[in-house]
């Protein structure tokens, strides 16, 4: 499969060279040409990289934590379930900070704590310090991005919603 990726690249590489080469003295071809060569470019590598299953490199914006893995001189790796239950995996530049604090989610979670990452803003941070009484339950891993304890029991509605509205 990758043999075959490889030779194709090569072959569009050729072809567009020679292109390039012989429409040399025509500005409209290049002015077409190279910008779409660039976008055809870009598109097929981040569809390859994706197809791979590498991880996004980047902080994700919400989620549910499911577990991380850290190269420590270099990058933090998390996985997340995001929408409709799809697990994603991020790459994050590492540091201590953000390895203490991804400390402190894994022990909640293996605790048996759901762990949402999501942006904070400082009305979140405000309500979530008055439930707590004055004390934050949050792990900040840079920015405004953390991941917070949700308690799925007072969350979500009741399951037996059919028989009370009977």
């Amino acid at each position: 499969m990758i043999e075959l990726l490889v030779f194709g690249l090569i072959v569009l590489s050729t072809v567009c060279l020679w292109l390039l080469i012989e429409q040399r003295k025509s500005w409209k071809f290049l002015i077409w040409f190279i910008p779409t060569l660039l976008i055809l470019i870009t598109s097929t590598y981040l569809t390859y990289t994706s197809l791979l299953g590498l991880p996004k490199v980047g902080v994700p914006e919400h989620g549910l934590y499911l577990k991380h893995h850290i190269d420590e001189p270099k990058w933090i790796y998390i996985w997340v379930l995001e929408k409709n239950n799809i697990p994603k995996s991020y790459q994050i530049i590492y540091s201590r900070e953000k390895h203490n604090a991804l400390e402190g989610v894994k022990t909640k979670a293996n605790e048996g704590k759901f762990m949402i990452i999501r942006k904070a803003e400082s009305t979140d941070m405000e309500e979530t310090e008055k439930k707590e009484g004055g004390e934050n339950s949050g792990f900040t891993i840079g920015g405004d991005v953390g991941f917070y304890e949700w308690d799925h029991t007072s969350d979500l509605p009741p399951k037996n919603n059919l028989e009370e509205t009977k």
